[in-house]
C-alpha cells in the first residue's frame, strides 16, 4: 500500500474518530452552568496546499518526508532537468545570432564592401558601352590578317597534300607519311574556318543576347552599389530588433520552464503526506507533498442551535490540550456555520431542531508549532461582554 493512501485511510480514520467524540460531547457541553462561558471540544486542524510542479517531467529527487518540518522556500522536490537545460542554452545560441546580425546591421556596410561595388558597377558599365559600341577596326584588321594567314596556310598544305598523294600512289612514301600531311591540311583547312567565322562575328558586333545580359549584369551592378551606398534600409533594421525581442522572450520562458523544474515550500510548515516517489513521471498539478501550516491552526468543533445566537464572531475562546493540559492558548471565532450539521434541514419539529448543531472555527496563532493537525482539544468561548 502506498504512503498516498496510508494517508487517507489514517485521515478518514481521525475524521470518524473525531466526529463520533464531537457527536457524545457537544450534549455535554451544552449544559454549561456559566452562561458567560460555553465549553466545546474538537480537533486542531491546519490549512493544507499540495504542492506540485507547473511542468510535467521524471521526478529526480525529493527531498522532504512525512512529518517533516519545513521552512519557507525550502527545496521540495526537484524534476529532471537535462532537457530543459539544453533548451536554455539553445536560446542563449540564438539570442546571440539575433544580437550579432542587428549589429551588424546597425553598424552598415564597410567602406572597402562599398568600394568594390563601385568598382563592379564600373566594370560592367564599361563592357555594356564596349557591346553596344561593336568592334573597333583594329579588331577588324586582326581577324582579317588572321583570314589572310590561315588562308595561306591551307593553300600551301593543300598542294603539300596532292604531291604526298601522287608519291603514295607511285609507292615512293610510306602510308603514314601520307597521313601526316593529310592531317597538317585538315587541320589548316579547319583553322581557316575559324577564323573566318570570327572576321564575320566581328564585323557583326555583338549579339542581342550578349547586349541583353550585359544590361542586365549592369543593372544588378548597379543596384548593389546604391544598396551598400545607402546602408540597411530602416524597415530592415527594425525587423531584425523584433528577432531579437522574440529570442530574449524564448529564452527567457525556457529560464521560467527550467526553474519550475525544482518546488519549495510555499509557507513554513509540516509535510502531511508524500505523494510521489523519485523516478515517477508526474503531470502538470501532480501533488508532490501535502504540506500544513503549523503558524496559523485552527480548532473545529460545533456548538447547539440553542447557543448559536450567543456565539459571535471575533470572540475570544482560551484553548487547551490533553497534551500541554497547564497550558492555555488563545484564539477567537473567525467561522460561523449557517448551516446546521449532522441532521436534515427538513426537520419540522421544534424537538428535533434544538439537536441540530453548527459548525466553529476558532483561529489559534501557533508561533512555536505546539499544535499539530488531529489533536484533541478543548476550548472556552468567553460570551459576556468584558470576554468578547
Amino acid at each position: 500500500m502506498s504512503r498516498k493512501k496510508r494517508g487517507i485511510i489514517l485521515f478518514a480514520g481521525v475524521v470518524i474518530v473525531a466526529g463520533a467524540v464531537l457527536a457524545a460531547r457537544y450534549v455535554w457541553h451544552g449544559a454549561n452552568s456559566d452562561p458567560n462561558r460555553l465549553r466545546v471540544s474538537g480537533n486542531i486542524e491546519v490549512r493544507d496546499a499540495e504542492i506540485s510542479f507547473k511542468i510535467a517531467g521524471l521526478v529526480r529527487e525529493r527531498l522532504v518526508s512525512e512529518g517533516e518540518l519545513v521552512s519557507a522556500s525550502q527545496v521540495v522536490a526537484r524534476l529532471d532537468r537535462s532537457d530543459w537545460l539544453q533548451e536554455v542554452a539553445l536560446r542563449r545560441a540564438e539570442l546571440r545570432a539575433a544580437q550579432a546580425s542587428l549589429a551588424e546591421l546597425e553598424a552598415g556596410y564597410r567602406p572597402e564592401e562599398v568600394a568594390q561595388a563601385r568598382a563592379a558597377m564600373q566594370q560592367a558599365q564599361a563592357r555594356l558601352e564596349e557591346l553596344l559600341a561593336g568592334s573597333r577596326p583594329q579588331e577588324i584588321a586582326a581577324a582579317q590578317a588572321a583570314v589572310q594567314s590561315a588562308s595561306v596556310q591551307a593553300a600551301y598544305l593543300k598542294v603539300e597534300f596532292e604531291r604526298q598523294s601522287q608519291l603514295l600512289q607511285e609507292n615512293t612514301i610510306s602510308r603514314s607519311q601520307f597521313d601526316r600531311a593529310k592531317s597538317e591540311y585538315e587541320r589548316a583547312v579547319a583553322g581557316l574556318r575559324e577564323a573566318q567565322e570570327q572576321l564575320k562575328l566581328i564585323k557583326e558586333g555583338a549579339r542581342k543576347e550578349r547586349i541583353a545580359q550585359g544590361r542586365g549584369a549592369q543593372e544588378e551592378a548597379r543596384q548593389r552599389y546604391e544598396m551598400l551606398e545607402k546602408g540597411p534600409r530602416q524597415e530592415t533594421i527594425e525587423q531584425s530588433r523584433a528577432r531579437v525581442e522574440q529570442a530574449k522572450a524564448v529564452l527567457a520562458l525556457a529560464e521560467v520552464r527550467l526553474a519550475d523544474t525544482t518546488i519549495t515550500a510555499p509557507f513554513s510548515g509540516i509535510v502531511l503526506s508524500e505523494n510521489v516517489e523519485p523516478g515517477e513521471y508526474v503531470a502538470p498539478g501532480t501533488p508532490v507533498v501535502t504540506l500544513g501550516d503549523l503558524e496559523n491552526v485552527w480548532l473545529r468543533a460545533y456548538i447547539n442551535e440553542t447557543d448559536l445566537g450567543r456565539v459571535k464572531w471575533g470572540q475570544r475562546v482560551r484553548v487547551t490540550t490533553d497534551t500541554y493540559p497547564e497550558k492555555i492558548y488563545e484564539g477567537r471565532i473567525s467561522f460561523l456555520s449557517s448551516e446546521a450539521e449532522f441532521t436534515p434541514k427538513n426537520v419540522q419539529t421544534q424537538e428535533e431542531r434544538v439537536k441540530l448543531v453548527y459548525r466553529v472555527k476558532i483561529d489559534i496563532p501557533n508561533p512555536k508549532l505546539e499544535l499539530k493537525p488531529g489533536m484533541p482539544a478543548d476550548a472556552e468561548i468567553l460570551l459576556d461582554p468584558e470576554g468578547s
